[in-house]
């Protein structure tokens, strides 16, 4: 069963236009796989990739059934900044790497007037530009991550 923690990372990166339709089906498998007892994830598992149409409207389902589905894309990047903090600071990814993650996020959100996660992407693009003071934007990611995965 996909527990609510996964739902919401789910459901941010379908808002940031993160996950594809295409990729629904073998989330669904590996959840039937775990124990899912869903009749939509089933109806998800044996969806072909191309039947986009009718992935988005079982995932949309399955969102609702779930209790999720009325993510806005601000609430969207919150959650998803807070995933990618948390890997920044374990290590899983590197701090420029997770800042360029955020900022591709951010440009698929479309969302103009939304600047918290504006650091990141400031700290990404200057890293490119002044490679000479990579440590520094390496660490100032990195704090301000910390400060993403503590709220």
């Amino acid at each position: 069963m996909i527990d609510r923690g996964d739902i919401v990372k789910l459901e941010a990166k379908w808002v940031l236009g993160l996950v594809t339709p295409e990729a629904i089906p073998e989330i669904a498998q590996e959840a039937l796989v775990e124990g899912s007892g869903s009749p939509t994830v089933l109806e998800l598992a044996i969806c072909k990739p191309d039947e986009k149409d009718a992935i988005s409207k079982l995932f949309l389902r399955y969102l609702a059934e779930s209790g999720a589905g009325s993510m806005s894309k601000q609430d969207a990047l919150r959650h998803y900044a807070r995933e990618i903090s948390a890997s920044i600071l374990s290590d899983k990814i590197t701090a420029y790497d997770g800042a360029k993650l955020l900022w591709r996020a951010s440009i698929n959100a479309g969302e103009t007037g939304f600047h918290e996660i504006d650091p990141f992407i400031y700290a990404a693009s200057e890293m490119e530009e002044r490679p000479n003071d990579w440590d520094f934007f390496v660490t100032a990611i990195r704090v301000e991550a910390r400060r993403w995965y503590s709220t």
